[in-house]
């Protein structure tokens, strides 16, 4: 039997989490495994040519145009059976422009039958079409010169030419790059607003020792953790995008105070989840020599994947040591879930490998990549160990004293 709308949970979704990121300018859905629509931001609707005044509660399917339905409908299915999804759409406006936008389709909660929820994500991709387009020529361009290159080797005005487009290049990805760490901060702002007057909202919750506060404060945390996802997916996705793919460079290291790195990691892992973490200290805190900023994504990135894989019940360990020779940080993220199989260990630290068992968890695989890749800019080495009697041991030793 089709179910009505009045099965929809209007209230699953809080008002104050729609209004924050309808703000943000981007382009959110969230439909249930039914295929009711529980939220939509105003650029989504407008992206499909919705009211969005009378979306949320409606059926996806009557809302879409035939031709939308066609496009999308098979990356829906698939994301409702728990696949996630990453795909390009193109529209043309008014004037005959061409607009894009990357949707990627993360798998939620699954009912009883096995259909999941979907959240919908669009990103304006209209400047990588445009500077793909620019980088073609320039790569055809700088295939030019240095073809002139290779058949007047004694022409120095020609190898001139080639350094100054060579210069410009870089300078291009440079400016390229500090646009999108600007970027990356007027998205995230809005987002990391709305997880802290989330969380202060489950506080007062508590506080008030309400008979009948269960139902608010389960759907309050089910909307943390989303907003947790697309906090992840988005610094996952910048930091693959832009530092570790450009050239390689993160920017120099710099004194860190380690006790304040680990309480802002904490303060990254949704509030219900924090208790499973045990921090041991066998070091003495002190300061240092790293990358603040990417650090911190990747411990949040392992302590992310301890505690999706492990059994709920059970404590993940962050444990932070050192060595004399060679002179090393030493940090330890150690779970007791079903350990790695020895299948994926080759390719564990790929761009895009994702585990057997991680088709109902959302992600695109960049985790583990970007944890390799901060280690190597570092000079740091991570390894995936075994933890007896079961459970893994991601390590990551992190060298000091070296030469800038």
């Amino acid at each position: 039997m089709t179910p009505s709308p009045l099965s929809v949970k209007p209230c699953a979704v809080p008002a104050q989490l729609v209004e924050l990121l309808g703000q943000s300018g981007q382009g959110y859905a969230l439909w249930n495994a039914e295929g009711y629509l529980l939220m939509a931001t105003p650029a989504w609707c407008q992206w499909f040519d919705i009211p969005p005044d009378s979306a949320t509660g409606q059926l996806l399917r009557p809302l879409l145009s035939d031709a939308s339905w066609q496009t999308h409908s098979q990356r829906f299915a698939a994301a409702g059976k728990g696949q996630r999804q990453e795909y390009d759409d193109t529209r043309h406006d008014d004037f005959g422009a061409q607009r894009h936008r990357r949707i990627q389709l993360t798998p939620g909660a699954a009912d009883a039958q096995g259909q999941h929820e979907v959240l919908m994500t669009l990103n304006d991709v209209g400047r990588e079409y445009a500077r793909g387009a620019v980088i073609t020529r320039q790569h055809e361009q700088l295939q030019s010169l240095q073809g002139q290159l290779r058949s007047r080797r004694d022409d120095d005005g020609e190898l001139e030419k080639l350094r100054t487009l060579l210069d410009w290049r870089t300078a291009m990805l440079t400016e390229h790059n500090e646009m999108l760490q600007l970027l990356s901060h007027e998205i995230r702002q809005p987002l990391n607003n709305a997880s802290a007057a989330m969380q202060a909202t489950l506080k007062a919750i508590d506080n008030l020792h309400l008979p009948d506060a269960t139902p608010a404060t389960k759907a309050l945390l089910r909307a943390e953790h989303v907003m947790q996802q697309v906090i992840g997916t988005l610094d996952n996705t910048l930091a693959a995008g832009t530092i570790l793919a450009v050239g390689g460079k993160a920017g120099a290291s710099s004194e860190t105070d380690l006790p304040t790195l680990i309480k802002l990691v904490l303060h990254d892992i949704a509030a219900d989840l924090r208790p499973r973490i045990d921090v041991q200290w066998q070091a003495q805190p002190r300061t240092v020599q790293l990358h603040p900023a990417l650090m911190r994504l990747t411990i949040r990135n392992l302590l992310h994947n301890a505690l999706a894989y492990a059994p709920a019940e059970t404590q993940v360990a962050l444990r932070i040591s050192e060595s004399d020779e060679p002179l090393a940080l030493i940090l330890e993220v150690i779970d007791q879930g079903p350990g790695i199989p020895a299948e994926l260990l080759p390719r564990l630290f790929d761009k895009g490998s994702r585990g057997n068992h991680s088709h109902n968890r959302p992600g695109a695989g960049l985790g583990l990549f970007i944890v390799r890749s901060v280690l190597q800019l570092h000079q740091g080495t991570v390894e995936a160990l075994p933890h007896s009697p079961h459970g893994t041991v991601m390590r990551l030793v992190i060298p000091q004293g070296l030469a800038e």
